[in-house]
């Protein structure tokens, strides 16, 4: 059985994970991220009336706030750094003025999503290299992960992961593109059963191939932990129950199930005529496609396009809808 619960996990930890802060020492302002690059500081008397930026400093002498302020002197946004213990840094939030995340980005090849969609897509010998490489989140409603970008240390994009939910925030589809084609190389479909306790996952494969299917039964309360609270060290009883579960095959559904069949994106011109696409991004240039069962990435003018609808239903263009929070 191939499908894996380690980025599942990760997604659950990630706000836990930036949220670590260290000691700020002493803080420094900025015309401009020109002078903040360039160590040319400002007098604090001199912020008012202009934007400028704030910069606190642990006692490595390291950045690790940058805040934004208008000319009125209201915070625009936040991002915070964070080092090793080398003094290396290895990941930069950026957060609105009510720490909502805007976006996250995990530099290292041990980052878990990277480091997993590597061991899918990639034979041990490839001649790419990862080292120093970033792993892009972008968190559009403040709490969610949309779509998380993979890029070699010299910004070239070599994968990316994109996530949908419903409208109570529970994960309902993931999918894994090669980049720069573009095609779907894995796929997963997930369905909560809300009254049983149920969570049921499908994955596919390079060719729409079935691979998979488990549901997952929601442990009782009084078997969940092995451990009798107060718990400590880094540990999640949780994990041990699944793989337990797992290897004693309980999990396994014994019939293929009924498999949604796969319905691509609707993109409607503005001439009427409709076309079901394979949605990839939606730029300043216009809207990136794939026709289905094409290699080829294909772009249309925002001008040509009445509405773009994804495959759940969910409005991209012109007007997104954002999830509603639990």
């Amino acid at each position: 059985m191939a499908i894996r619960f380690r980025p599942i996990i990760t997604l659950i930890l990630i706000s836990f994970l930036s949220g670590q802060t260290e000691m700020v020492s002493y803080v420094r302002y900025f015309e401009n991220d020109h002078n903040f690059l360039a160590d040319l500081s400002m007098m604090a008397t001199d912020r008012r009336g202009v934007p400028y930026l704030a910069v606190s400093y642990n006692d490595r002498k390291l950045p690790v706030k940058i805040e934004r302020f208008s000319a009125k002197g209201n915070l625009e946004k936040r991002e915070m750094l964070k080092y090793n213990e080398s003094g290396y840094l290895i990941e930069r939030g950026e957060y609105t003025d009510k720490w909502k995340y805007l976006s996250l980005i995990v530099l290292g090849d041990s980052e878990p999503w990277g480091k997993e969609f590597r061991e899918w897509r990639y034979a041990q010998n490839e001649p790419l290299t990862f080292t120093d490489q970033r792993s892009i989140f972008t968190i559009l409603d403040g709490s969610h992960v949309s779509k998380i970008v993979f890029e070699t240390v010299d910004a070239q994009k070599y994968g990316q992961v994109e996530l949908d939910y419903d409208y109570l925030g529970n994960l309902k589809e993931e999918r894994w593109r090669d980049l720069p084609s573009a095609r779907v190389i894995r796929r997963f479909k997930y369905k909560f059963e809300i009254m049983a306790d149920v969570l049921q996952i499908w994955e596919f494969g390079n060719e729409g191939e079935l691979l998979s299917h488990v549901a997952i039964d929601q442990a009782p309360a009084d078997q969940l932990y092995k451990t009798p609270p107060p718990r400590s060290h880094n540990t999640l009883d949780e994990v041990d129950i699944i793989a337990r579960e797992i290897k004693n095959s309980r999990i396994i559904v014994r019939h293929a199930g009924i498999i949604p069949k796969t319905v691509l994106d609707q993109l409607i011109l503005s001439n009427g005529e409709s076309m079901n696409v394979d949605f990839v991004e939606l730029t300043h240039n216009g809207i990136l496609f794939r026709m289905d069962s094409e290699n080829d990435i294909l772009t249309i003018p925002i001008h040509r396009v009445r509405s773009l609808t994804s495959r759940m239903g969910d409005v991209i263009y012109p007007k997104p809808i954002h999830l509603k929070t639990p």
